[in-house]
């Protein structure tokens, strides 16, 4: 692990405080008002809902570009010298950052980055990258190459699933039509969307409130497959009810998952998902 750093992007939506006590490097994305451009984690969440609320539209989000990836990379470098680079994306199924990754290593002068695509999001993404410190953790003689084989390991095996309190974003960001909105508020539907091959896919629908259908959700998610126990990693945008919350929490422990690791969305995220959504990622043995 000695002269090997893990870095990612804001959308795995890891707190400075885990980011901080992990040594892990993140670099943000960045988000389109009218007047401005702020980089994910420069204002706080509720700046978008109080937006959306004036003007019923959402900021527009920024993939990081090639050249701020070559600047990140080369500045990791800079202050780690003789290091190597470990860094572990967002789905490059749901966002382009991937591919402009790619274009930005090819232009660094310093570093010597390994990527690794996470075919993942959010909670899902933040799994990942820690599970490679895991692995970093638990082999530090191994070098670059084989810890990105063994953490690629973990990619088809990390299971995501979230669900959105509200179409109202989804509308407003035009991923769903406004048919398809208005019927599942006035039947009170809630679309379940899975992380599959690295794109959000929606797999079933429950009707209800978040507290009541939060058992179906878990079990449908547990169901047919045998997770790793040790933890289970729910994450929630602002706005999701503490009740629900811990309710989630509880119903995961009962399943015989021994930590949850709680992780609220940062702002890009939370542009996606919406206020009170909520959502689950854990890692098949």
């Amino acid at each position: 692990m000695k002269g090997i750093i893990l870095t990612t992007e804001s959308c795995s939506d890891l707190s400075k405080e885990i980011l901080k006590k992990h040594n892990i490097l993140s670099v943000p994305y960045s988000l389109n008002f009218p007047d401005r451009t702020v980089e994910d984690g420069q204002i706080p969440v509720q700046e978008i809902y109080d937006f959306y609320r004036n003007t019923q539209e959402i900021p527009k989000t920024n993939a990081v570009n090639p050249n701020r990836y070559t600047e990140f990379f080369d500045e990791v470098a800079e202050n780690n010298p003789n290091a190597e680079i470990i860094h572990v994306g967002y789905s490059s199924a749901c966002s382009c950052s991937f591919q402009n990754a790619m274009v930005g290593v090819k232009e660094c002068k310093k570093a010597k980055v390994h990527l690794i695509d996470s075919l993942n999001v959010s909670g899902g993404l933040g799994n990942l990258v820690l599970k490679a410190w895991d692995v970093m953790r638990e082999n530090p003689k191994d070098n670059a190459g084989e810890l990105v084989q063994k953490i690629e390991a973990y990619v088809a095996k990390t299971r995501t699933s979230f669900i959105p309190n509200t179409m109202e974003y989804l509308l407003a960001g035009g991923r769903v039509s406004n048919a398809a909105a208005i019927t599942a508020t006035v039947l009170k539907l809630k679309p379940r969307i899975d992380i599959i091959k690295g794109e959000l896919i929606a797999t079933k629908k429950y009707r209800g409130s978040m507290k009541k259908i939060i058992s179906r959700f878990v079990k449908d998610f547990v169901e047919g497959k045998e997770f790793d126990l040790k933890k289970v990693y729910l994450f929630y945008s602002q706005g999701a009810d503490p009740t629900t919350i811990e309710k989630l929490k509880n119903v995961l422990l009962e399943y015989g998952f021994e930590k949850v690791v709680f992780v609220i969305l940062g702002c890009v995220m939370t542009i996606h998902g919406g206020p009170g959504a909520i959502g689950l990622s854990a890692t098949e043995l």
